[in-house]
């Protein structure tokens, strides 16, 4: 099945070198993204017992939690990092406050998206616009505003068989914090899009320290 990448800023992401103990599922980890610290809940990482922890590096802050409850993983869990899939997992990746976004800015991307695709009415849905992709039909991109001035673009890879699974990408850039934000998602929780986010951007904002 194909994979959806969007490009994104690189910003590295480090963890504390105290080890937290991985057996405990409240333990926390201090993460450092370009600047900005952030004290996250280890089991939002990654399963508390796999200890990948200490070699967690992406581009950008890295977390999951489960739609609709929202907690993090657990033991017995499946652990994302060991690419298996679980769609009621929500992966949710952020850039640094103030960092902006590398290219076009999102107005602009939006209107590629709208030039570069055909429109289909008939997919509109969750107060989303649907836009065909004109070599594959099993592309759309969804645009809208998860918050007023501040339009986001929502790619979706939509399953064609049984075996396959849909997923969808969101991007953004935050109107108050200016950073980045992209959410992954399973096909269908599409329609819980604003509730994801607000859930990702509430954990963001819980995590962050001065």
């Amino acid at each position: 099945m194909k994979k959806l990448f969007l490009l994104l800023g690189s910003l590295l992401i480090s963890v504390s070198c105290t080890k937290p103990n991985i057996h405990d599922p409240n333990a926390r980890i201090k993460v450092d993204v370009d600047g900005d610290n952030y004290i996250v809940p280890l089991n939002y990482i990654v399963r508390p017992d796999t200890g990948s922890y200490a070699s967690f590096e992406t581009d950008m802050g890295l977390s999951y939690f489960f739609w609709p409850s929202g907690r993090g993983l657990t033991n017995e869990d499946e652990d994302p990092n060991a690419l298996q899939y679980d769609d009621n997992i929500i992966k949710f990746y952020w850039t640094a406050e103030n960092s902006g976004i590398v290219g076009n800015d999102m107005s602009t991307r939006v209107d590629i998206v709208k030039k570069t695709n055909r429109k289909n009415t008939e997919q509109d849905k969750f107060r989303l616009k649907a836009y065909i992709d004109n070599n594959d039909d099993s592309i759309i991109s969804y645009t809208g505003n998860v918050y007023p001035n501040s339009p986001t673009i929502i790619r979706c890879l939509m399953a064609t068989n049984d075996e396959q699974n849909s997923v969808c990408q969101m991007e953004y850039l935050h109107p108050i914090y200016n950073n980045n934000i992209l959410l992954e998602f399973s096909g269908k929780n599409l329609a819980d899009w604003q509730s994801i986010n607000t859930m990702a951007i509430n954990y963001m904002e819980k995590w962050h320290k001065d």
